[in-house]
């Protein structure tokens, strides 16, 4: 028996909010900034002044660097769009370097942001809205025979009011904030905590004084287009993570109050937190085994996973669009990491080839458990994310098919889901020919669901059935 371990370093990351900060740490405020409001327990009706966050809302507020959303509301525990993003770090921006937004004029125009994607009114009348289309394929799940999107996570067709983003909209593309177009299409959706940081460091990139020894950061690989960006935030205290092991979600959504939070130690740098590391976390040790077709010998591979980044995903909400699951980007440097080693090791035991390597990567799924919902899970349908199926050691045929789909993605082959009524496998792009043809490209069909399938067999009870492709 060969024998193999791994264990995962952090997989979520999370911004922590320290609620140990004194109200009247002032002494190192950038004198740029100057406070225009007053704050006090009356300013928001949902936030109390024993809110952790109490003191970082009404800084963030006093300096004039974040609004409330309405009526009286902060709204601390919902999102904050990108828009709002792009908002705060122009602010941010603007009052540093001493320069004015300007507001919109009947007649201005933008049309060098503009895309498919996004359709203004303005200027024809004025009133800049925006027409979100995020969804423009769909296809049919599995089982359910609901249509999804299969380009994204949902489907979702918003229109709202963006007259007041205009003005810094244009500002932070003037001023190398963000590059035209950068996030074009997605002005309305939560911005990430990566999003945010990238743009809190793009707005003041001369402020961030390094007073912390992080590397590598848990979770965030150094190919990540925010790193350096998020990294800086991590040196200069801004960012701590979660937890003593600095764990930080990098595509998950951040709050209105833990943007606040940043905001005020951008500003305030005795607010700034000065912290190691500790790389001691819990995990539970896990054990695979399983045998490549037609060869005699059986692998084995013990893996930890962190008990924090199982139950972040437990707790994720479930979607119909089962492309969603592999496109998470949360858990992309276990998956990863874990894709690296099992390439490795096929390398190491003789299975060089490309068509080799994606084969004892499939045989290792094909070993996990085929664990069925309602009696594993008591509902008809959960479909799970990688995490959790490798955590349970087992799923049914869509969560075997994205764990398998996404390490493939990850080692750079062409892979998809192929979808039928009841079914999910695998399809991996080949230049020969697959079992299967769309758009031109050839695909090997996958089955995941037991061992002893080869690329490119074909269960009987599959042979003829017509199968969709979600992309991931």
């Amino acid at each position: 028996m060969i024998k193999y371990k791994l264990k995962f370093i952090s997989t979520i990351l999370v911004l922590c909010i320290l609620t140990s900060v004194s109200a009247t740490a002032f002494a190192e405020i950038f004198p740029q900034f100057e406070q225009t409001n007053y704050y006090d327990s009356s300013t928001y009706a949902d936030v109390y002044d024993d809110d952790w966050y109490y003191y970082y809302v009404g800084f963030a507020y006093e300096y004039g660097i974040m609004t409330g959303t309405g009526d009286n509301m902060f709204t601390p525990d919902g999102n904050i769009t990108l828009a709002e993003a792009i908002t705060v770090a122009s602010r941010l921006n603007a009052k540093y370097y001493g320069n004015t937004i300007n507001k919109l004029n009947s007649g201005g125009s933008i049309a060098s942001l503009d895309n498919n994607n996004i359709k203004y009114s303005y200027p024809i009348s004025g009133n800049g809205n925006f027409q979100i289309n995020d969804s423009d394929s769909m296809t049919q799940t599995p089982k359910t025979g609901v249509y999804i999107n299969t380009n994204g996570v949902g489907s979702v067709n918003r229109q709202a009011n963006m007259t007041w983003f205009m003005p810094y909209l244009e500002y932070a593309v003037n001023q190398g904030i963000i590059e035209p177009n950068q996030f074009s299409g997605r002005y309305l959706n939560p911005a990430s905590r990566e999003q945010l940081a990238y743009l809190l460091f793009k707005a003041l990139p001369d402020c961030y004084q390094k007073i912390n020894e992080i590397s590598p950061i848990p979770n965030v690989r150094e190919s990540n287009p925010y790193y350096q960006e998020i990294l800086k935030l991590y040196e200069s205290g801004v960012v701590t993570g979660s937890d003593e092991y600095g764990t930080f979600y990098p595509a998950s959504d951040i709050l209105r109050s833990e943007a606040a939070a940043m905001v005020s130690r951008i500003i305030n740098t005795d607010l700034r937190i000065s912290f190691s590391l500790n790389q001691d976390k819990p995990y539970q040790s896990l054990s695979y085994s399983w045998n490549y077709p037609f060869y005699g010998e059986t692998f084995r591979l013990d893996v930890s996973i962190s008990y924090y980044d199982y139950n972040y995903f437990v707790s994720k909400p479930r979607t119909n669009n089962y492309s969603a699951y592999a496109q998470d980007e949360a858990d992309e440097t276990a998956v990863y990491t874990l894709a690296e080693t099992l390439r490795d090791m096929a390398i190491n035991n003789g299975f060089a080839s490309s068509y080799d390597i994606a084969g004892f990567i499939s045989a290792f799924v094909q070993g996990l458990e085929y664990q069925d919902d309602l009696t594993y899970k008591g509902v008809i349908e959960y479909p799970k994310y990688p995490i959790e199926t490798l955590f349970d050691q087992g799923g049914d045929c869509e969560d075997s098919a994205v764990l398998l789909a996404k390490m493939l993605k990850l080692l750079g082959y062409g892979a998809v889901l192929l979808v039928s009524e009841d079914h999910m496998a695998v399809g991996l792009q080949t230049s020969s020919n697959g079992n299967l043809s769309l758009d031109g490209i050839q695909y090997y069909y996958i089955e995941t669901t037991e061992p002893g399938w080869r690329i490119g067999d074909v269960p009987n009870d599959m042979v003829g059935v017509g199968m969709s492709v979600l992309y991931i």
